[in-house]
């Protein structure tokens, strides 16, 4: 299955491999690879996080690896990685309309 990042989480992975490599070049290459190799997994294990609340989204699965904790959706035609962030940080928050109403990208209603 392919594994695709949202806005927010490829701007999030720029900004803290930028950090890091200004402070730790070691730890730079640490968190890219560690997300590389968490990509692989999720192309051949979708579910292999856990279910999460902390995200307004129903269906949200959370993955920590090392110090971050990764929310992603398993869609029908891929992995879709959310958010990203460090487990000190406050949890991601999204942005949803008054009248959101979990629909699809298809016009279906999440169940």
């Amino acid at each position: 299955m392919k594994v695709v990042l949202s806005p927010a989480a490829d701007a999030y992975i720029k900004s803290e491999a930028s950090y890091l490599m200004a402070r730790s070049p070691r730890a730079a290459a640490q968190f890219r690879g560690d997300l590389g190799q968490l990509r692989r997994d999720l192309e051949r294990f979708p579910e292999i996080g856990h279910p999460t609340t902390d995200l307004p989204v129903p269906g949200v699965r959370c993955f920590v690896i090392g110090a971050y904790l990764v929310y992603y959706e398993v869609r029908k035609d891929a992995v879709v990685i959310l958010a990203i962030r460090h487990g000190r940080e406050r949890p991601p928050g999204l942005h949803i309309d008054d009248d959101f109403d979990f629909e699809t990208p298809d016009g279906h209603t999440r169940d």
